[in-house]
């Protein structure tokens, strides 16, 4: 009998500690990915019950930090998560005992390499459980908020991110790249956006757009991105010609954590294609459709010129007028004079 008691105070105990999980020492890098629950089965399925998991995240370097997006649906009080700060839960915690429901992912950031997650359940109800997509990374922004900066593209991804990233960026930043190709085009691989959430159709708050040649104006915009994560799934884009201008602005109010591309040289020559979305007002990720541009980006004319070509033309006009009038009263004022006498 006492033999029974053991073994069962036993299995009691391996349940209580169990986490059937693959793989609890991850590896990140510059691609989103994403761990869940046991169970979770994309929000729909359920967790097990009295789980003790782990994950511990490393981003493969001491100046890379992590980019954490956490979806969750826990039975509260007994069924939380914790992230650490850190490669322990002796490390600075970003969010402790975290239960509830969250209508779209929390977003956190690592001030260094690694996130420790810890999951555990209790012995009763049981939801959906969580999912946490993570992607290592660093502030790429290089020179270009303050100040135009051309990057060279080559055979090897090279990466480009907003101000700060992976953490929020900064109020009233206005940051432009241009990104040329030695032989070639531009091949763009926008790995993740997020961005204050406007309509798709206005974007008067922080946005970031994609143009098709050396410079920015309305004709050669291929892509304006002024939403928040996920309303935007990753897409690609390659340039009609050797060059790409992305463009970056943020107001004075909300943050978020922004965007990051891959870019490269593609030296077979292609016609402009890009793979996008249409952004919703739903908090989730749209499919993505092909399609190919029309734009010229050869005949690019931004505001300054349209303002330029007019102030000109007005400078004419009004010069032209002056001489006219001057003409007619110098000859009003010769017939005057040789008029003959009576």
């Amino acid at each position: 009998m006492v033999w029974i008691l053991m073994l069962f105070h036993m299995l009691i105990k391996y349940v209580s500690s169990t986490c059937d999980v693959t793989a609890q020492e991850i590896q990140a890098d510059s691609s989103l990915r994403f761990l869940t629950s046991t169970g979770y089965n994309e929000g729909s399925g359920s967790y097990i019950n009295n789980m003790d998991c782990w994950w511990r995240i490393d981003s493969g370097g001491d100046d890379l930090k992590l980019l954490l997006f956490l979806t969750r649906d826990l039975a509260c009080p007994g069924d939380k998560i914790s992230i650490y700060d850190g490669d322990s839960s002796t490390a600075t915690p970003l969010v402790s005992d975290l239960c509830g429901t969250s209508a779209t992912p929390t977003h956190y950031s690592t001030t260094q390499r690694h996130a420790y997650i810890r999951l555990v359940t209790d012995a009763s109800v049981s939801r959906a459980g969580i999912k946490l997509e993570f992607l290592a990374a660093k502030d790429y922004s290089g020179t270009g908020c303050t100040g135009s900066q051309t990057l060279i593209a080559g055979d090897n991804s090279n990466l480009l991110s907003s101000p700060n990233f992976p953490g929020l960026y900064t109020n009233a930043k206005t940051c432009r790249w241009l990104i040329t190709s030695l032989v070639g085009n531009v091949d763009l691989d926008i790995v993740f956006s997020d961005i204050e959430d406007d309509l798709p159709s206005r974007c008067d708050y922080d946005k970031y757009t994609i143009n098709d040649g050396n410079d920015r104006c309305e004709n050669n915009v291929v892509r304006t991105v002024c939403s928040q994560y996920p309303k935007v799934t990753p897409f690609t884009f390659t340039s009609s010609g050797s060059s790409v201008v992305v463009f970056f602005v943020s107001d004075s109010s909300v943050n978020r954590r922004g965007f990051l591309l891959k870019y490269k040289s593609n030296a077979t020559y292609t016609t402009t294609t890009v793979t996008q979305t249409t952004e919703s007002s739903s908090s989730q990720a749209t499919s993505s459709s092909v399609e190919k541009s029309n734009k010229d980006p050869n005949t690019c004319m931004d505001a300054r010129m349209v303002i330029g070509i007019v102030f000109g033309s007005l400078v004419v006009v009004i010069f032209s007028v002056i001489v006219v009038v001057f003409m007619i009263l110098r000859f009003h004022n010769l017939q005057k004079t040789i008029k003959p006498k009576d």
